[in-house]
Parts: structure tokens; sequence; C-alpha cells
């Protein structure tokens, strides 16, 4: 260990970890709420823990006190985001802290919400409160990259996912049903099961009729996006029947809704959300439709294809993560991935990429940063 990693290892950082595994929990059950995590500590240890649980569901902060009883006065209580101040589903958590007697709130990050912004801190400093701000807040950033995003611009966050063959083909004639590995598989059904929801092409469907469900990890099933301009796809594919579980959008454009209005009328009686855009051409408005979904909850969306789709992404520097997974053999033909040439990044964000291997597939994740 180096003398800076040991410098790093203060107490103030290893409760505020612990937070942040305790805020993991929370993954595909609190959005559009935050991932939130909170520690109390009297005298170097934990006396109760809390995060939140579900959306709707009590906030971690009054999680922890519940579970700590009246032994609350005079600890210290580390939360990854700033409580909140003001009426919600909820009551303020800053009140019930001030309420319970702490002495010390140690936070990693603001909060961005304009309802709660500094509010929460402003609170405990006039309640006579010692508050410590922006303990390790890079990692605190990261885990709620997903509420960032979407408090912050109105969209979801958005991560592509690329299956490819070495020689850059999705698909196509003598193309195995999954060109990626059954690791690789399990890793792409664990983000289904903590995004939103899955966007896909009507290519896609046509093609594979997909599920798109969660299978090789538990979790919930994520809630669908069909691209679907001309209308063309029947309520009969396999991910167009809507449970109980999860929404179905369908998105197609406004003039082919308009001649297909049976056909409408009968996706609707299915409990189809079908969502009408505007376009000159055959190509729906992505960002439209991605502004549209987040008004019914929609936080962060995985987008799975087809080569239209990503092109649509790249070419409107939609994606926040690119993940490429490439398997190691050739297809020597079929469909590209980028349905159309281009070149990712027009908007000049910068970017990190991380490569590693899962089974027996290269995985090229790439972050996308404001430039």
């Amino acid at each position: 260990m180096t003398r800076e990693m040991q410098a790093t290892r203060t107490p103030d950082d290893r409760f505020m970890r612990e937070c942040f595994a305790l805020a993991e929990k929370g993954k595909g059950a609190v959005s559009p709420n935050p991932l939130v995590g909170a520690v109390l500590v009297r005298g170097g240890k934990v006396i109760a823990r809390g995060w939140h649980r579900r959306f709707g569901g009590p906030h971690a902060e009054v999680e922890c006190l519940k579970h700590a009883g009246g032994n609350a006065r005079g600890a210290t209580m580390y939360v990854n985001l700033e409580p909140c101040s003001h009426f919600g589903k909820t009551p303020p958590c800053a009140d019930a802290i001030i309420a319970a007697g702490v002495r010390r709130v140690v936070v990693a990050m603001r909060d961005p919400n304009p309802l709660v912004s500094g509010g929460g801190i402003r609170k405990f400093r006039d309640a006579g409160i010692a508050v410590t701000t922006s303990v390790l807040e890079p990692e605190a950033t990261w885990i709620n990259r997903f509420f960032l995003k979407h408090i912050r611009s109105g969209m979801p966050y958005v991560h592509m996912k690329i299956a490819q063959s070495i020689d850059g083909y999705i698909g196509g004639p003598g193309a195995p049903r999954w060109i990626s590995s059954p690791p690789s598989r399990r890793l792409v059904h664990q983000w289904r099961s903590e995004y939103d929801a899955v966007l896909i092409g009507a290519g896609t469907v046509l093609a594979d009729d997909p599920r798109i469900t969660v299978r090789h990890v538990p979790g919930r099933h994520p809630h669908v996006i069909v691209l679907d301009g001309r209308l063309s796809l029947k309520d009969s594919h396999a991910l167009m029947r809507r449970t109980n579980e999860r929404f179905v959008f369908l998105a197609t454009l406004d003039r082919y809704a308009a001649r297909r209005r049976e056909t409408v009328r009968g996706l609707e009686d299915k409990g189809i959300i079908v969502l009408r855009f505007h376009s000159t051409g055959d190509r729906i408005p992505l960002g439209d439709v991605l502004r549209e979904v987040y008004k019914y909850g929609i936080g962060s969306v995985l987008i799975e294809g087809g080569s239209g789709v990503f092109a649509q992404v790249r070419d409107g520097d939609l994606a926040d993560e690119v993940t490429v997974i490439v398997s190691p053999f050739m297809l020597g033909g079929g469909v590209p991935t980028y349905a159309t040439p281009g070149q990712a990044g027009a908007n000049g964000r910068d970017a990190r990429t991380i490569v590693r291997t899962v089974g027996r597939d290269v995985h090229f994740h790439t972050i996308l940063k404001e430039g």
C-alpha cells in the first residue's frame, strides 16, 4: 500500500464506503429516486444501518434512525447523498435527523435536485450540527450517475450495449443466436435488472422475437421501449405482452399511426403505450423518445440494438456509456454494427475506456463525460 493510499483511509472514508455498499442494494428498485445508504456511528463503531429499499418507501436515513432507536443522540451519521429537506412522498429526512439528536453529519455529495440542493446542509448547520461534505465525492457521483443525469437534464441515463463479431457484425446469415458468451450474457441480464428500461428497434424484434426479460440472475424485468416508425409489429411478439411488472412503450411516427388507427387501438387495448412522434423522414427522433419516456419515470435506459438504433445513438451523441462486447470469431458478412457510416463522439466529449475479458469475450467499456 502506498503512502497516498494510506492517507485516504480515514475513518470518514471507511464509513462512507459502507454507505456506498448499502446504497447499491437498492439498484433496480428505487428509480427514479437516488441510491442512498446511511450509517450511524458512535465511538468508532457502527450502531445502525439503513438504505433506500424501494421507490415510495422510507429513505435510508429514516431506516437507519429506526434501527438505532434512542441511541442516535450524540452519534455521527454518514450518508452518501445530502438528506432531503422538503416534503415529497415522505417527510424531510433532515428534520428527522435533527429531532433524533445526531451530533455530526458526513455527506459524500450535495443533492443536485433543486428542491434540496444545499437545503439539508443549511438546516443542519442552523441547528448546530457539525457537517462534513465532499467525502469520496467522485465515487458517490458514479454510484448515482443515473439520478444525476436525469435530474439535471430531464432525460434518462443511456447505456448502449453492442455484441459483435471480431470483424464488426452483429448478426446475419450464419450468425449464432447469441454472439456473446454465457458470462457476458449474465452480465447483460444483471444490467437489465438495474436499468429502468431496455430499448430496441423493430428490426431486432422481427429478427429475434426477444423477450427482454431477466433470466440468468435474480432481479425484476425492465420496461421495454420499441422503436417502430412504420408500425410494422404485431401484438403477438413475445415482448409485446404487458404484465403488472412492466410497461411496453411502442414509439412510432404520427403519420403511420394516423393511417393504422385500428392497429394502434389493438395495441393500446392490450396495455401497450403507443407514443407518436413527428419526423419528415422515416427515422424516429430518438432524443424526443427519451425525453417522453422520462415523463413516465424512466430514468435509465439500456440500448440493445439493432444497427439502425446504434447509428442513431452514435450520430446524436446520446449515450453516457457504451459497452462493445467483441467475441473471438469472424462472420465474414451480415448486419454491420452501425447501419450507416459515421464517427462517434461528434460533439467533442471526453471519454475513459476500460478493457477487460469476460469469458471468451473482450469488453470495451467507454464512459463518456461532458467535454
